[in-house]
């Protein structure tokens, strides 16, 4: 393996080349990374509903289920291309620059790019040729020209992940955060405006759907521009620094240490992938065979099902960020064999995940119905049979936003397949669910929201069972989500309240905004006063030191490493 041919040298390097490298690098801290990637992700998210909220309110949900498709099909490719391959390349370069391999880890990005953008080439031609054969299978065969139309989307999307995963490996997520809000930005224009010029010039929901998608294609083209052109000067800036020499491997190794650690985590990307289409197969099937629904009611349901998922997935983005920075900086601790960082760093983004995850958990269950209410005014019908699907799919936000840091810890550790195998588990309880239950006609498709929760609560706990192995030193994972769940209960009472008592004055698609905002009010005195957040929580966020002051949150004797880099 690539990896346990490297000796690691760094340490006999002298203390001035040392700093100079960290310093023309100017690393942010994990946390720091985090923080840049999280506020880039709440811009995306935001334009991320201004761009589907329009189109949910203004294309019927028929021709919504085509776009929704034509998203499940570019997200079996784009796992398949794009899930391992990243990481692999972020871990790697990672390492190599803990170990001061400047050259190496720019080499390792030279193989996969050509990986990437050939992997990419293949999976786009496949989308656009083969996008009858897709729509068939998937069970929507209106779908095929909304498939063709985010075809290219599907080569851009590999090359901006090799970028990515290479500027990420270095901890510096601002290429990163500035590409994805430039997609962002981009594909509400174009896209929204593309879906309203079609409607009011050619009345045809299907191809508003198809002019949505195309949107997308832009944007992402767009986004890699921006990537390459970044790369071509971080280049040219990164002529003088030192560099500790080679280690020798070839190119070959590089690229099959890329594959070899890739393969078990885009197996596991793609197995959730295609679980979501065989899930979705077996919905249109047990509706239509079991219950003997028509096609029309069952294009519906999946509609209002693909709109709940929609909104299921908004929590989780921002916890991806954890594990995106977290994963490199693990893994340079791995390599240093520094075991009080890797404690720590675990420690940290394990409580921060649950910091997000669990309220986001909670008051999206609470506020499922006025959220439905808010986000599709304009289909009031929509609103109602998408509520209580989101209502229960909320369940499963904090056991889903746990599995994104738990694989990147045991990712860090070389244990690529331990998550692959948990998922696979968790995939087939999920399938033999969700036929039981869609089969009953009352339950009908809420019987897959529910084998959702059933999936992903068992996946978490068979990450945290192999995750502490090991990691038997780390803080106890019920000990830290304890206060931060009584803190989100707090929170979603007073909420609540506050808002049934706003309703009786204002409609409730207005009353539910201050009530959010008084949630995180709450939760962030609740926090504090049930000491779920710790002072190396807060100290590690930008103008941290100064935050926990002001909260008053109680100073532990940090190590000295933790000191010494703020």
């Amino acid at each position: 393996m690539y990896y346990n041919k490297i000796s690691i040298t760094w340490r006999f390097c002298s203390r001035e080349m040392r700093e100079t490298i960290m310093a023309q690098e100017k690393k942010q801290s994990f946390m720091k990374g985090a923080v840049i990637l999280s506020a880039s992700t709440l811009l995306v998210k935001v334009l991320g509903l201004l761009f589907s909220i329009p189109l949910a309110n203004l294309i019927d949900p028929k021709s919504m289920s085509y776009f929704y498709a034509a998203y499940d099909i570019f997200g079996f490719f784009l796992m398949l291309s794009t899930a391992g391959l990243p990481i692999a390349v972020s871990r790697m370069v990672g390492t190599a620059y803990a170990q001061g391999r400047r050259k190496e880890a720019d080499q390792v990005f030279g193989v996969a790019f050509w990986l990437f953008f050939g992997v990419g080439l293949v999976g786009c031609l496949a989308m656009f040729f083969g996008s009858k054969q897709f729509a068939s299978m998937m069970g929507y065969p209106g779908a095929d020209l909304a498939i063709m139309a985010l075809a290219p989307t599907m080569f851009f999307i590999s090359v901006m992940s090799a970028l990515r995963g290479y500027f990420q490996g270095r901890s510096n997520m601002v290429p990163t955060a500035v590409s994805q809000t430039i997609e962002a930005v981009t594909k509400v224009v174009i896209g929204v405006g593309l879906a309203v010029y079609i409607l009011q010039q050619y009345d045809s929901d299907d191809w508003a759907a198809v002019g949505a998608v195309v949107g997308v294609s832009i944007s992402a083209g767009l986004g890699t521009i921006y990537l390459v052109l970044y790369k071509l000067r971080q280049k040219r800036r990164d002529k003088d620094l030192p560099d500790v020499g080679s280690s020798g491997v070839s190119r070959k190794s590089m690229l099959k240490s890329l594959i070899w650690f890739a393969i078990p985590i885009t197996i596991g990307s793609c197995f959730l992938s295609a679980l979501d289409i065989v899930d979705m197969a077996v919905l249109s099937d047990r509706l239509q065979q079991g219950l003997h629904f028509t096609q029309e009611h069952v294009d519906d349901l999946r509609g209002l099902l693909g709109n709940a998922r929609k909104f299921f997935d908004l929590p989780g983005a921002f916890v991806i960020p954890i594990s995106t920075s977290l994963l490199p900086v693990l893994s340079g601790a791995i390599a240093s064999n520094d075991k009080r960082s890797v404690d720590h760093i675990s420690s940290i983004s394990m409580r921060v995940t649950l910091l997000i995850a669990i309220p986001a958990s909670v008051g999206m269950a609470v506020f499922a119905d006025p959220i439905c209410q808010l986000l599709l005014f304009n289909k009031p019908d929509a609103a109602a049979g998408t509520a209580p699907l989101l209502a229960m799919l909320s369940i499963a936000i904090a056991f889903n936003s746990t599995l994104f840091t738990t694989n990147a810890i045991l990712q860090s550790f070389g244990r690529a397949t331990t998550p692959v195998v948990n998922m696979a588990i968790g995939g087939v309880v999920k399938i033999v669910l969700s036929y039981v239950l869609i089969g009953i006609p009352e339950i009908n498709a809420m019987g897959s929201a529910i084998s959702t929760v059933v999936s992903y609560l068992l996946i978490m706990v068979l990450n945290l069972i192999a995750m502490r192995r090991s990691l038997p030193d780390m803080d106890g994972f019920v000990r830290m989500s304890l206060p931060i769940l009584l803190s989100s209960a707090v929170m979603g009472a007073a909420s609540y309240g506050a808002y049934c008592g706003l309703c009786l004055f204002v409609s409730p698609k207005l009353a539910v905004i201050p009530a959010i905002v008084l949630a995180v009010a709450v939760y962030a005195v609740s926090i504090v006063l049930f000491k779920a957040v710790t002072y190396d929580d807060v100290a590690m966020l930008p103008r941290g030191e100064q935050l926990a002051r002001l909260l008053h949150v109680k100073k532990k004797v940090l190590p000295r490493h933790m000191r010494s880099s703020r």
